[in-house]
């Protein structure tokens, strides 16, 4: 039971998205959505503008956690034909659904557009930002929803029919609040055991090449150069190779941060020529490699592959900054 999904949104462009595997991409990803002023975030400016994440696996029960804003001024419509949030089972049948009202409260909808339940009004600031946080059960008996906004809990409904697809939820779809109300999303997570609070996600590029894992090969000048963008700027530079085995790793430069709940690790990888490729994710720490799990087939267009490590590989405790800036980070080519 862990941390499923963390995105802040910040190392990758709109047309990127679907290197992440996002199924519909209808909103705007970019930096006046950050935030923290550093990095992205993601806009949608109309109910129909949809974002879906799939977050990969199919569960009963999640806690997510988003940090969201209401961007436009006036106030909202209540109406279950504008859903805000939306949660999905694997064939994009709607389980729940969270709707903003005209003072500020949120209703939560199952399904088939009957209310569950609300919370009191003015839980959610006008042209703020807030941080969301949830536990929902789908059940057909014992479903539930908890909410939280800055971790003050906000709803907690019991003993509910949540079920209106499958037994789980695989998607979470966010849009505009309603038609012409924007709103911005940043700092995401999904987790299958429990609450981390409010959290915020940050991208660290390399800027040091590994002294041990070094195989690859640059496409022009330095390797740790070839991939130091905030965002991957695909075949403009990169790094390669083209046998089995070959390691390479880089170093990272944090700065000070507070307590680190878990790092993911993204490689946006493709190949170029005909035949199979797998790789893993690689952790170097303590003078000691770590494979994270073998990916599937590697295509010939780019994709983000990704695994999160909530723990140091080495000594299975937290991370800190300390032994974040030692680690190296990057792949190794298994088949």
């Amino acid at each position: 039971m862990a941390l499923i999904l963390i995105d802040g949104f910040d190392h990758y462009t709109n047309a990127q998205a679907y290197d992440k595997e996002i199924e519909y991409s209808n909103g705007s990803i970019g930096s006046v959505a950050s935030r923290f002023g550093i990095g992205q975030g993601l806009v949608n400016s109309d109910a129909n503008y949809l974002t879906t994440l799939n977050i990969g696996v199919n569960k009963s029960t999640i806690y997510f956690g988003i940090a969201c804003k209401k961007v436009t001024g006036g106030s909202p419509s209540l109406t279950i034909s504008w859903p805000w949030i939306r949660f999905r089972d694997e064939s994009d049948v709607d389980q729940i659904q969270f709707c903003l009202n005209s003072l500020y409260g949120i209703a939560v909808y199952d399904g088939a557009d009957a209310l569950l339940g609300s919370t009191a009004d003015y839980v959610v600031p006008d042209q703020r930002w807030f941080y969301l946080e949830g536990k929902i059960t789908i059940s057909a008996t014992v479903g539930e929803v908890t909410l939280r906004v800055n971790e003050t809990q906000v709803l907690n409904l019991t003993s509910q029919d949540t079920k209106n697809g499958s037994d789980y939820i695989r998607k979470i779809s966010l849009s505009g609040i309603q038609s012409s109300i924007v709103a911005y999303y940043d700092d995401l997570y999904i987790d299958d055991a429990q609450f981390h609070g409010d959290c915020r996600i940050r991208a660290f590029t390399p800027d040091s090449i590994s002294g041990t894992n070094n195989s690859f090969m640059a496409s022009a000048g330095n390797k740790d150069e070839c991939v130091d963008e905030s965002i991957s700027n695909d075949d403009t530079d990169y790094i390669y190779s083209d046998t089995l085995n070959h390691k390479q790793g880089f170093g990272i430069t944090t700065g000070v941060l507070g307590t680190v709940k878990a790092i993911q690790l993204n490689n946006h990888v493709r190949i170029d020529e005909a035949g199979t490729r797998k790789i893993k994710p690689l952790i170097r720490s303590n003078g000691a490699d770590y494979q994270g799990t073998e990916t599937d087939e590697i295509t010939a267009e780019y994709l983000f592959e990704s695994e999160i490590f909530e723990t140091d590989p080495d000594d299975a405790a937290a991370w800190t900054q300390t032994k974040l800036e030692a680690a190296e980070f990057g792949l190794e080519i298994t088949t």
